[in-house]
């Protein structure tokens, strides 16, 4: 379904958390202080949707992830390391999530944040940068996000305090282990 041409040894560190558990935030945070190009997704979905406002479900998905892939592999040409941001609830997330597999040397981080501190930080934040979503669909998307269960190769609790430099360092570790792995020829 989804296809990346990606053949530049190139990390992805896909981001993996309910709405509002701080994955554009650690994102940010790791593009200012890394040698991370951050990819917002959001953004490009809401392009799609203000093109074609009929677009909606499984189609919007496959439109959006593709476009998404082929920006990914643009920027691998130029950046060792790239960051995207999902809940993992998409109907299409496990056919994306095998193409970023097969294009990228690929780092699954799961941003975790109490269900009831996401509603409030969605409830108070700019609406204007991401897709909008009734209180119902906020809620049923953070339940179906609650039941995802990836491989982690990370987990940054994103609770209550946000420590940017507890974000950079486990990341970094996480690079820097794989980087040694490679290197060890493990």
């Amino acid at each position: 379904m989804y296809s990346s041409f990606n053949t530049k040894p190139c990390n992805l560190l896909l981001l993996v958390g309910l709405k509002g558990s701080g994955k554009t935030f650690t994102g940010g945070v790791l593009e200012k202080y890394l040698d991370v190009k951050f990819l917002r997704i959001e953004p490009i979905f809401l392009e799609i949707l203000r093109q074609e406002p009929e677009l909606a479900g499984i189609p919007l998905e496959q439109r959006g992830f593709q476009i998404v892939l082929e920006k990914l592999d643009e920027l691998a040409q130029s950046n060792s390391t790239l960051c995207i941001e999902s809940t993992g609830t998409a109907y299409t997330f496990p056919e994306l999530l095998a193409a970023l597999r097969q294009s990228f040397r690929l780092f699954i981080v799961h941003v975790k944040a109490p269900l009831d501190t996401c509603l409030e930080r969605v409830m108070a934040r700019d609406a204007s940068a991401h897709i909008p979503v009734s209180d119902r669909r906020l809620k049923e998307i953070n339940e179906r996000a609650l039941l995802v269960n990836l491989p982690w190769d990370l987990e940054i609790n994103n609770s209550e305090f946000q420590d940017e430099t507890a974000i950079v360092e486990s990341v970094k570790r996480l690079l820097q282990q794989q980087s040694g792995q490679q290197q060890s020829g493990k």
